[in-house]
């Protein structure tokens, strides 16, 4: 497996071109074709009900999210160039998570930022994984421009699991280091020496890693301080649905990680 159509989220963000740079950096790394999309919306939008809003409130709205969409477009000419052979560049007005949503399911990853955008609304990262139908990179604030070199695989019987570290293989396969890390009595130190023997059929090798869970820690959290003990610079998990029952079912450990803006992760659903 391997990935030949990447797409980055490009919404307005004041991280957008060291984003970009990365997500070049892997198209080209796995010969991919990339995919930018730039799509901005006000947070508080006169647009929202425009005919209850003033003619000034909508053109406040619409002139910020135009200078918001012209700034992300010098960003990617920036790392791209304006030539030919630049990627895709899709761009708009328009709520981004639906469209990211849509092109995400013909394509092989998505890859976003933990910076929050400039002024517009928020793509769920983890929202993302859950409903496009596809893995999605986050990139983290410590390792912006860095390869992957040392991944966790937060690891438990589920098929959200096993989806996501399939997902994961074309960067797994690159790494120096893997571990297998399951928490508490979510899973058994035979269930995760399987996982690792499967791994190395598939070219990576890895080790493994049974943490006890921490009284009153949620799982996110004790796998979280298991990736930093490990100086891991990625974390590779299923993305788990976010009702109450799921929180109580999974620790919250979708929501945990999106809070973590320091480490990339990788979800798949």
């Amino acid at each position: 497996m391997t990935y030949r159509d990447i797409i980055v989220d490009a919404t307005p963000r004041d991280d957008l071109v060291q984003t970009l740079e990365q997500a070049r950096d892997l198209a080209a790394k796995f010969d991919a074709r990339l995919t930018a999309l730039c799509f901005a919306w006000p947070r508080t939008s006169a647009l929202r009900t425009a005919v209850a809003s003033s003619p000034l409130s909508v053109r406040e709205d619409t002139r910020r999210m135009d200078a918001a969409l012209a700034g992300a477009h010098e960003a990617f000419v920036q790392v791209f160039g304006s030539g030919s052979k630049a990627p895709a560049w899709l761009s708009g007005m328009a709520e981004p998570a639906p469209l990211l949503r849509h092109h995400l399911l013909a394509a092989d990853l998505l890859v976003t930022s933990s910076s929050p955008p400039i002024d517009c609304v928020f793509p769920h990262a983890g929202e993302l994984a859950i409903h496009g139908g596809g893995p999605v990179l986050r990139l983290g604030q410590k390792n912006a421009g860095r390869d992957f070199t040392n991944a966790v695989i937060g690891w438990k019987d589920a098929p959200q699991a096993r989806r996501a570290l399939h997902d994961a293989l074309p960067l797994l396969q690159r790494a120096q280091a893997v571990t297998v890390v399951g928490v508490g009595d979510e899973v058994e130190q035979g269930r995760l020496a399987d996982v690792a023997r499967h791994l190395e059929r598939h070219a990576v090798t890895a080790a493994v890693s049974h943490i006890p869970t921490t009284a009153g820690t949620a799982v996110a959290a004790d796998l979280l301080a298991e990736a930093r003990r490990l100086g891991a610079d990625l974390i590779v998990t299923g993305a788990f649905g976010r009702g109450p029952l799921a929180q109580r079912l999974w620790g919250g450990m979708t929501s945990g990680l999106q809070n973590d803006a320091d480490l990339s992760w990788l979800l798949s659903h």
